[in-house]
């Protein structure tokens, strides 16, 4: 039986709306949440494989239609699931500058129509990778992905929603790369035959489980949950060593030649990895869940094993 919100014991009286539910992580996240919540899936692409009770609005954030949704009053509590969650990858679809457009038409409806919790799934790439990174980062790093415009911008306006508006609890997730039925920008990296990887660097990595990340976005639904929280999964080990595990065959390029590699990759179709990404293969971007763990509640279920497994689990 489906919980109401108030005996779940949300902070929000109304449904929650997932927005870029149609994509394969968004799925998952419909799939889990409607078991306790009653869920509005928004998203403009087809989703004819949500479940039964789950209502589904054909509809752009920036279209008409979906303010009015926002305005009946029919929104308790909205899920945003970014622009590299959502569409795909690397918000493929929209296109930067509109999966940012998108994302302030949100707020402003969050805004003028009472919505009570907001829930941002961000990333951790926001963060950037370099040579000078500490070997774990904080929430409180600074976001120097300047190549992945359209992730950061979405995640610093949710900052600024944040404190424009004290009164919703708005929540933002930076989770280190998702591994599953998910697009993701490693997860496509480690999917690739062979895997080309950079002469002289083996940077550690963190990888997340799809249902570790769906819990964590969970627990930020919880009543009285605001802020930004980094979400990793077990401990993080060598691009080597995960390689390994994954039985793949590597080809070794010199760091000058990989992004010329890379878009020849795309342009067969082997991947869509953007050369932006080169530095996350060469240099660590590893993020402190501390935080997390102790104001969510929030620790990985799926161990090293599992979590790597996952990279396979793409159809």
């Amino acid at each position: 039986m489906t919980m109401s919100a108030k005996e779940a014991g949300r902070a929000f009286p109304g449904p929650v709306a997932v927005s870029g539910a149609a994509g394969r992580l968004g799925h998952l996240v419909v799939r889990r949440l409607h078991r306790t919540d009653e869920v509005l899936a928004l998203d403009p692409r087809d989703f004819a494989a949500r479940p039964a009770d789950v209502t589904h609005h054909m509809t752009d954030l920036r279209r008409r239609a979906t303010r009015d949704i926002f305005r009946r009053g029919l929104v308790g509590a909205a899920v945003h699931l970014g622009p590299f969650h959502s569409a795909g990858g690397e918000g493929k679809e929209q296109g930067f500058a509109a999966a940012a457009l998108s994302f302030s038409r949100l707020l402003e409806y969050c805004d003028a129509y009472h919505v009570k919790k907001l829930v941002l799934l961000s990333s951790a790439d926001v963060y950037g990778a370099s040579a000078t990174n500490p070997q774990f980062l904080s929430e409180e790093a600074p976001l120097l992905a300047a190549d992945l415009s359209a992730l950061r911008d979405v995640d610093m306006m949710a900052q600024s929603f944040f404190w424009k508006r004290p009164d919703i609890e708005t929540v933002i997730l930076r989770p280190c790369h998702i591994v599953g039925h998910v697009a993701g920008a490693m997860a496509r990296y480690l999917r690739l035959a062979p895997v080309p990887v950079l002469l002289g660097y083996d940077p550690m990595i963190q990888l997340l489980h799809e249902e570790d990340a769906v819990r964590a976005l969970r627990l930020a639904l919880a009543p009285g949950v605001r802020g930004i929280f980094n979400v990793a999964g077990p401990p993080p080990m060598p691009l080597s060593r995960v390689l390994e595990r994954l039985r793949r065959r590597v080809v070794r390029v010199p760091h000058v030649l990989a992004s010329p590699v890379i878009k020849e990759l795309g342009r067969i179709g082997k991947t869509a990895l953007k050369p932006a990404y080169v530095s996350y293969i060469r240099y660590v971007c590893m993020v402190d869940d501390s935080r997390a763990r102790e104001k969510l509640g929030y620790a990985p279920s799926r161990g090293f094993d599992e979590t790597i497994a996952a990279v396979d689990l793409w159809e």
